[in-house]
């Protein structure tokens, strides 16, 4: 039961993946972005159909990385709303990930509470069954 749980959730899961990130992984463009320093922040700047587009990042993460080379994804009607295509902060998310494998770490352990040990009355009444004799078309 596990294994095939476990199986379950994670094929669910990846294909929840294209369909939720924002922007859209689907309907979505990338395009090569830059990594500059711009006054008192990184930025990642990039193109979209020659007009120039700028992308917000974190101090901490990108201040080693002024630059150098990277890939935004961006939806085509509003290039606007960007994000770095990397795996971690794109597509897998720490809170997201926590929330899901909470979620089914509970579900798996009430299957395993209404599974594994039935109630003494419950497993006497399945033991006491008897089916009764029925005829061909019945």
């Amino acid at each position: 039961m596990i294994k095939s749980s476990i199986i379950l959730f994670i094929t669910c899961y990846l294909l929840y993946l294209p369909y939720s990130r924002e922007p859209d992984y689907i309907d979505s463009e990338t395009a090569p972005a830059s990594i500059v320093a711009q006054g008192d922040s990184i930025v990642a700047l990039y193109n979209e159909f020659g007009k120039p587009y700028v992308l917000k990042l974190d101090k901490e993460v990108y201040a080693s990385k002024i630059g150098q080379q990277t890939e935004v994804i961006y939806e085509l009607s509003h290039p606007e709303k960007a994000a770095i295509n990397q795996v971690w902060g794109y597509w897998f998310i720490g809170k997201e990930l926590a929330w899901s494998f909470g979620i089914f770490a509970v579900l798996l352990g009430v299957a395993f509470a209404t599974t594994n040990k039935p109630h003494p009355d419950a497993l006497a009444e399945q033991l006491s069954y008897k089916e009764e004799n029925k005829s061909k078309y019945q």
